[in-house]
């Protein structure tokens, strides 16, 4: 006789067939962000293709006089700045019997669908806004608008109305409270106005983690906290609300193995040898880890160095690279950003190798020039590691920064075709972009390390 055990599992053995699928209604959204960025930046209505605006740069001038004398005539000056609105879109369906046979389980699968789309459009806005490059993809396929990583860039001075610094490079050292503080005096020395509840300091939630340890060091024991939206508290430091966003984390993931070439014709590389690293900046995720450093021999001053790769599949929740950066020095371990390109040729194909000629960036072949000149070279900007991040302080007031938009979000329900009579097909769009009016009332702190 089989004991009461043996006789559970050998009937439960042979009923399993008949026995049903028990499946919970509750449904487990496994890939999140911390994307609260593009609500906080002000927005504002633009029924054209491109956002115009005017600043004044500098106005006349003045100075003491001898009694009868004058002084030259004097005249404000005057620039106009321009961003381009750029198309953001997400398509998707599912079929009539997909929507009736889940509806027990999920209920409405086709507005389970769109919820996540249009979820996934705002996590690719923000991802954009913090490092898109507009130049990079304006000639290709699917171009983006410029973000914080290419706009706020300035890490050493210029000329003219250009004659400030915005951005500064910790090279890799660990935050402390006095790192936020210098954010703030370097914006309101080129500002020239007082910085309070007005900005806000964006950051990654480990390095927001870092923040907290600081306010406890210092006995602040309890941050005080500011609403910047419905629903959303958060803390402050000197009355500047601190704002988290995913897209700021710092990334392990890492730029595979890069292989180098050249050729004696074609480019403007003088004989040397070249020190390269090269990272992605992967979908609703961003900057990853830069390559491991390679070098090439050039013998010719008319040469060029071309850097071959696979695409990288290391990322997560299955997400690919939007934009490869490239990093070039003369020295080991001296490589600074040289230019962007974008993650797919002129023919729309995945780009696995880039030619630097000296002059621009080639993508796959001579074939795909793309952009005549390098784009967002910057000889600050340094690759990243693992554990490096950048904290920025922006404005919240429409005159410095604002998101000009055409259609916010519009879901556009699509026809069923002949061949394919039994979908419910949509479509998500925005039309929008960053537009940084004020470069010099942002500032950005670079390459800090959150050691919790």
């Amino acid at each position: 006789m089989p004991t009461e055990l043996e006789e559970a599992i050998t009937t439960a053995g042979a009923v399993s067939p008949l026995i049903p699928k028990a499946i919970s209604p509750l449904l487990l959204e496994y890939q999140r962000r911390y994307a609260p960025l593009l609500a906080a930046i002000p927005s504002r209505q633009w029924n054209s293709t491109q956002y115009f605006f005017n600043r004044r740069t500098a106005r006349p001038d003045s100075g003491g006089v001898v009694d009868g004398g004058a002084r030259p005539i004097g005249n404000s000056t005057y620039e106009q700045a321009v961003f381009n609105i750029r198309l953001f879109q997400a398509v998707g369906s599912v079929t009539g019997w997909a929507q009736t046979v889940t509806r027990d389980i999920v209920g409405d699968l086709r507005q389970l669908e769109l919820d996540g789309t249009v979820t996934s459009m705002l996590w690719t806005l923000e991802n954009a806004f913090v490092w898109g490059n507009d130049g990079a993809t304006a000639n290709g396929q699917y171009p983006i608008c410029s973000g914080l990583d290419y706009l706020v860039s300035n890490w050493a001075a210029g000329s003219g109305p250009n004659n400030y610094v915005n951005a500064l490079d910790n090279a890799g050292g660990n935050f402390a409270l006095h790192y936020l503080d210098q954010l703030i005096d370097l914006v309101e020395t080129n500002a020239a106005m007082p910085v309070g509840s007005q900005f806000m300091f964006v950051m990654s939630p480990r390095m927001a983690s870092a923040v907290s340890q600081a306010f406890i060091a210092q006995q602040r024991f309890a941050a005080p906290t500011t609403a910047l939206g419905a629903g959303l508290n958060v803390p402050t430091y000197r009355d500047v609300p601190i704002l988290k966003s995913s897209f700021l984390s710092p990334r392990s993931n890492q730029m595979g193995t890069v292989a180098t070439a050249t050729a004696t014709t074609g480019g403007s590389l003088a004989v040397g040898t070249y020190y390269y690293q090269v990272s992605a900046v992967a979908a609703r995720f961003g900057e990853i880890q830069a390559s491991t450093e390679v070098s090439q021999t050039t013998t010719g001053s008319t040469s060029t160095v071309t850097l071959s790769f696979s695409t990288p599949t290391n990322l997560p929740d299955g997400v690919s690279p939007i934009l490869y950066k490239v990093y070039r020095g003369t020295a080991t371990g001296q490589e600074t950003l040289i230019g962007t390109v974008d993650a797919f040729d002129t023919t729309g194909a995945p780009v696995t190798s880039i030619i630097d000629t000296g002059a621009n960036l080639l993508t796959n072949s001579s074939g795909n020039t793309g952009p005549a000149a390098y784009q967002g070279t910057n000889t600050g900007a340094k690759p990243r590691n693992g554990v490096a991040e950048d904290i920025y302080l922006v404005p919240r007031d429409e005159n410095f920064m604002v998101r000009p938009y055409t259609r916010d979000m519009q879901i556009l329900p699509l026809a069923p075709t002949v061949t394919a009579p039994d979908t419910l097909p949509f479509a998500v769009l925005t039309d929008t972009t960053l537009a940084l009016r004020g470069p010099k009332y942002v500032g950005r702190l670079s390459r800090l390390v959150a050691s919790l």
